[in-house]
């Protein structure tokens, strides 16, 4: 299923650790539900500076993912060529400019395309609330 959408409060998370990794790039890949991106995945022994960022995708917990995010400190929202080549093994990938509010993100397809994802309310399951409630005295 095409990923069309991304939950807000996922938005909300990208946009923070952007803003907390500044001036350094964040990245990380993107789970999905159904045509919904819930989640962001931070891998093992990620690299950044302030010009890139390297993702050690070996590192993959064996699950699928929808996409990847990343920041462009310098407010630039357009790829790279280097993020051209990373592109092509995701569905949808997303590239956040500082200052990292809502209107400093962008999403593109595999291809480098310039893409939409809708931001929309996600009622998350919370299971692990549920299992601590098993521990009710």
């Amino acid at each position: 299923m095409a990923v069309k959408k991304i939950a807000s409060d996922t938005l909300d998370f990208i946009l923070e650790s952007c803003k907390a990794s500044h001036p350094r790039e964040f990245g990380a890949l993107l789970e999905a539900d159904g045509d919904t991106i819930i989640n962001v995945i931070y891998l093992p022994g990620t690299d950044s500076t302030s010009r890139s960022v390297s993702l050690k995708t070996w590192m993959m917990p064996n699950m699928p993912h929808a996409g990847s995010v990343h920041s462009h400190p310098s407010g630039a929202i357009r790829p790279s060529e280097q993020d051209l080549i990373f592109f092509r093994m995701n569905e949808v990938n997303i590239i956040v400019g500082s200052p990292y509010t809502r209107e400093s993100w962008k999403a593109f397809n595999k291809n480098g395309d310039l893409t939409s994802l809708e931001v929309v309310d996600y009622e998350f399951n919370d299971e692990f609330d549920d299992y601590l409630d098993g521990f009710d005295d």
